[in-house]
């Protein structure tokens, strides 16, 4: 399965960037040799891309379903890896998530999958503060970035006109339901106890609601997001 893993990229330009520098202060001060820099703390901004407030909102519709691992307490690194395990992890990113927790890089982890699905297209963040970077993403979630934020606004969109169609479908189901109810209410009433006919009437209503309660907005938006998810 193909996976990236951001470090690779990203630790490769930090590191010609520092080589860069580096070479610059050698032709400055030839006859000073070049120090390494002073020992500080890594940060994980070094290593991974930054995850912004709005693309964080995007990868939050796109895979809805989240598991997330804080790096305190009795949490182990088995159970972490046992989850992406679970979810199928090519093996570079079980590699990448040992790395970041032997740095002790991130506070929390956090896998993002689709929801109603077999996860198949995950994401791994790492959060350090109240900052989150991306880790990895594998599966079929690979596609560009741009295109999936197209994908997602087109998604709210649908979810948006579902959700003033349900307030129709509900407002046009109650004078429906109180007309149903009175027209099976009266001949009941005459021969049989007003408990047939409210029961009759319940069981009325939850088969016409039925068909309204599981067709949500959020699973009208999700069934668009499936089409290109599969």
């Amino acid at each position: 399965m193909e996976a990236i893993v951001y470090r690779q990229s990203t630790a490769r330009s930090w590191t010609e960037a520092w080589h860069t520098c580096s070479m610059t202060e050698d032709r400055r001060s030839a006859s000073v040799p070049a120090s390494p820099p002073e020992p500080s703390v890594l940060s994980p901004a070094v290593f991974y891309p930054l995850v912004t407030e709005q693309e964080r909102s995007m990868w939050t519709h796109w895979l809805p379903t989240f598991h997330v691992f804080e790096r305190t307490g009795a949490l182990s690194l088995a159970e972490v890896l046992k989850v992406l395990t679970r979810l199928k992890a090519p093996p570079e990113v079980v590699v990448e998530c040992r790395w970041t927790w032997t740095m002790a890089l991130f506070e929390a982890y956090e896998v993002r999958t689709p929801v109603r699905r077999d996860a198949r297209d995950p994401l791994l963040l790492g959060r350090c503060g109240r900052q989150w970077y991306r880790l990895a993403l594998w599966g079929e979630s690979l596609r560009p970035l741009e295109e999936i934020t197209a994908l997602v606004h087109q998604s709210l969109g649908i979810k948006a006109r579902a959700a003033k169609r349900r307030v129709w479908l509900g407002l046009g189901g109650i004078l429906p339901g109180l007309a149903l109810f009175a027209w099976l209410g009266a001949p009941l009433l005459k021969d049989q106890p007003v408990s047939a006919g409210l029961l009759c009437t319940c069981w009325l209503f939850c088969a016409g609601y039925f068909v309204l309660l599981s067709s949500t907005p959020e699973n009208c938006q999700q069934d668009f997001l499936d089409r290109y998810r599969r």
